[in-house]
């Protein structure tokens, strides 16, 4: 049966892609997929953008959003990075017949973002520009994607606000259809899925993301420490780069005028890595541990033992996702850069743990 590991869990038969493309004021994306096939088809409808946008029409996109520091169960808009969808898909995976049944899914968001407030003198075709942009937009909408966290003490009235993220991970630059790309992956802590995500500049104020949520699913596996022990994510990230392959991105005559104008300016063309704090890679193997008998039970134990992973278990492997991985056509690793954030103080909170 160990064959079968590198068989399931398996998508759809990409024999069915077929090309989509989406024309964005004059410039053209083109890509491969497969027809939908989301198993809860019932609950989302898929592929029902347009395929012509102006993206200099400012009405069309919407803010983003992050989470609130006094209320996690509120959001708040964030009006100087706005986005507007162009194409949503979502895939959905099996496992072994008949004793396999849903294991998961694959969802493709590609969004058009723009920054509002970008400083005059600055272009997001200076690949260190958007660095700095992805980053701000990523810190908002992930690395301030907190939750509650657990309370051993029932007296205790803190309210713990826990990651569920550590990233970016593996972040690289990436030559595709003959554009660059900055890269990254996100590592989830508590349940929630896997994220692969690419940024490419489209103008001077807006940028392109391609963003893949991994969602796998197993019995007694539900967590995010747990699903990586019995699910191989190996099938899903191959029908991911599968689409990114057939990726065709052409500006218009204007925009690669533009680009190769801005990338002869001096420094213009480095290649910053994003990274990570020794500070996050703490409490993300705290919070993670902390999950891992979330929907999960240790056969080998009794019902009243404690199911969780030994803290040990835990940091191995977020020491071995954190290492680096190049992708095909990925430029040599560039130099890791501290971001300075442009986010307002009063807009972020810093993670709340306790480790007793």
């Amino acid at each position: 049966m160990n064959f079968l590991k590198d068989v399931f869990p398996r998508g759809p038969n990409f024999r069915s892609a077929r090309r989509v493309e989406k024309t964005l004021s004059g410039s053209k994306l083109s890509f491969m997929v497969p027809p939908p096939a989301d198993p809860f088809s019932a609950v989302q409808k898929w592929e029902v953008e347009p395929n012509e946008f102006d993206i200099f029409e400012a009405k069309q996109f919407c803010p983003i959003s992050y989470r609130s520091s006094k209320n996690l169960d509120e959001k708040i808009k964030f009006p100087d990075v706005k986005y507007l969808r162009i194409f949503s898909s979502c895939w959905g995976f099996k496992g072994v017949p008949i004793i396999g049944g849903y294991s998961g899914n694959v969802k493709l968001i590609i969004d058009v973002n723009s920054v509002e407030d970008l400083p005059v003198n600055e272009s997001l075709f200076d690949v260190r520009v958007l660095a700095k942009e992805v980053y701000r937009k990523y810190e908002l909408e992930d690395l301030h994607d907190f939750h509650k966290g657990l309370k051993d003490d029932p007296f205790d009235l803190t309210q713990y606000r826990w990651p569920n993220y550590l990233g970016p991970v593996n972040c690289q630059w990436i030559k595709q259809a003959n554009k660059c790309w900055l890269y990254f992956e996100s590592q989830p802590l508590r349940r929630k899925f896997d994220k692969l995500s690419w940024y490419t500049p489209l103008t001077d104020k807006h940028f392109l993301s391609i963003k893949f949520n991994i969602t796998r699913s197993a019995s007694n596996a539900g967590n995010a420490y747990r699903i990586n022990q019995c699910v191989s994510w190996k099938n899903y990230i191959s029908f991911a780069q599968r689409i990114v392959d057939s990726l065709d991105l052409r500006l218009t005559s204007d925009l690669s005028e533009r680009l190769v104008q801005v990338q002869k300016q001096p420094g213009a063309k480095e290649k910053p890595i994003l990274t990570f704090s020794s500070k996050q890679v703490e409490d993300a193997k705290y919070v993670m541990r902390m999950w891992s008998d979330s929907e999960y039970t240790d056969p080998s134990k009794e019902e009243g033992e404690d199911h969780r992973a030994s803290t040990d278990e835990v940091s191995s492997f977020i020491d071995k996702r954190i290492q680096h991985r190049p992708l095909h056509n990925s430029y040599p690793l560039g130099d890791k850069i501290e971001v300075v954030s442009r986010i307002p103080t009063e807009h972020l909170s810093q993670p709340l743990i306790y480790q007793g």
